[in-house]
């Protein structure tokens, strides 16, 4: 019973991670109707930038941290106007914008380990000293993970369902054409998705950099078996779905490492993407759009 409460705590912390990671990509592959294969090695120049600029620059923990994510917000939207938007404009196939995002990773992982080298490095907040919460064995640095994840969810409620920005996003997923007639500023919109969902792409790298006890170029790649699965369970462009998806996948994927095998939390979340795919492949939840298109304009 014990090593299934232990288990729990892990799989909320692992949860807590996925569902940042995992909003930010459904967010993106809903509204601009891109499926950014890329996503994981931002998420992970996140921790690099982040690095460089306390351990090198010697800047202040959280203002690094600050403006890793902002670096990794821009560069998302630099990705988008440079790479996307031209071969979109063209009316490239959705098959050829998931090579062009898969190259993209590729030479991103080059880039990093042509800068940084492949070596493993190490980021931290908070202390190892562990709390007890009801069997639940948490260090510090894994409760900041799980708080930074719930302030991360409010506040994107709060933006989603409180603001003029959430009902654009919500109108240019469902119809771009029809928001812009409509006088919905759509080039704007997307821009802005594309930095909020860099956003939460830095952040999901950071969190996760905080949890692993070392990182390298390769440290992402692993997670994005999980982050698909969160985002097809919960219902791709589902900010809520993903959410809960998070949840069930963080715990199941412990679960599973706990009482099966290390290894079998990445062959839970391939299990669950496989069989919602087959059984129930509109997700959980719905997802912004009620209809097929997404924004790519």
């Amino acid at each position: 019973m014990s090593l299934f409460i232990e288990s729990t705590g892990f799989g909320i912390v692992v949860a807590s991670i996925l569902s940042i990671a995992a909003v930010g990509f459904t967010l993106q592959w809903g509204v601009t109707n891109i499926l950014n294969l890329a996503y994981v090695d931002f998420m992970i120049l996140t921790a690099y930038l982040d690095y460089s600029l306390t351990q090198v620059a010697g800047l202040d923990f959280w203002l690094s941290a600050i403006l890793s994510v902002l670096a990794v917000g821009g560069l998302s939207v630099a990705f988008n106007h440079f790479l996307i938007q031209p071969f979109v404009r063209r009316g490239i196939k959705f098959f050829y914008l998931l090579i062009i995002a898969f190259a993209t990773g590729t030479v991103l992982q080059y880039v990093i380990q042509s800068i940084w080298g492949s070596t493993f490095f190490n980021i931290s907040v908070g202390g190892n000293q562990s709390y007890d919460l009801g069997g639940m064995l948490l260090t510090e640095s894994q409760l900041i993970i799980i708080g930074m994840a719930l302030v991360v969810m409010f506040s994107l409620h709060m933006l989603l369902t409180r603001t003029d920005f959430g009902r654009s996003m919500r109108a240019v997923a469902i119809n771009p054409v029809l928001a812009q007639c409509s006088g919905i500023r759509t080039a704007v919109v997307l821009n802005a998705t594309w930095f909020l969902t860099g956003v939460l792409c830095g952040i999901s790298g950071l969190v996760l950099a905080f949890n692993t006890a070392t990182f390298d170029v390769n440290t992402g790649t692993v997670y994005i078996a999980q982050i698909l699965a969160a985002v097809v369970l919960g219902g791709i462009g589902s900010p809520y779905g993903a959410m809960l998806a998070a949840l069930i996948i963080g715990l199941i994927s412990e679960w599973a490492s706990a009482f099966i095998n290390p290894f079998f939390n990445v062959v839970v979340a391939l299990i669950v993407l496989v069989g919602v795919l087959l059984f129930r492949p509109e997700g959980l939840l719905r997802s912004l759009t009620t209809s097929s298109g997404g924004g790519t304009s």
